[in-house]
């Protein structure tokens, strides 16, 4: 005689309970593959990837600033950022300048060149999120940034 697989039963209360749509980790992973796709598609116009835009951004809105302050911004390992600038630097899309008071320091500063580059990805990008967000009102995307931002964003230093 075969046996027979049962169903254990379940309160209709309970219906989801231990399943993946019960997980904001499902959830997330989800959305962040859904995003990385679509800014990975808008950026092959450029010839870029989301990496790169990001070092870049970061040396446009911060002019002079260090690798190792890209890196300790983005989450980067150091040796990771060495031909991701070799890259943008081949683009012509920033210049390097010695630290006044540590020589061992280079400082980079966008070029005209690298300022539009910049601004041109962040268009790319910016239509995709517009497409990716459309079912969210325009006070649901805030809510959701903010929400997100609560998640990875560090609390500060921890008291003991």
């Amino acid at each position: 005689m075969p046996l027979e697989k049962t169903q254990p039963e379940r309160n209709p209360e309970d219906a989801k309970f231990g399943r993946l749509d019960d997980l904001v980790g499902y959830h997330l992973r989800r959305a962040s593959i859904f995003d990385l796709q679509g800014v990975g598609s808008a950026l092959e116009r450029a010839n870029t990837r989301p990496v790169p835009m990001s070092v870049l951004l970061s040396i446009t809105e911060t002019p002079g600033i260090s690798s190792a302050e890209i890196c300790r911004s983005l989450g980067m390992q150091r040796a990771n950022i060495v031909p991701i600038l070799a890259e943008l630097e081949e683009r012509g899309l920033f210049l390097r300048e010695a630290d006044e008071s540590d020589q061992r320091v280079q400082r980079l500063f966008p070029t005209r060149r690298g300022e539009e580059a910049a601004t041109e990805w962040l268009a790319l990008v910016a239509e995709h999120e517009r497409s990716m967000l459309r079912r969210l009102t325009a006070a649901e995307q805030t809510e959701l940034r903010r929400l997100l931002a609560k998640i990875w964003q560090e609390d500060g230093p921890k008291q003991g």
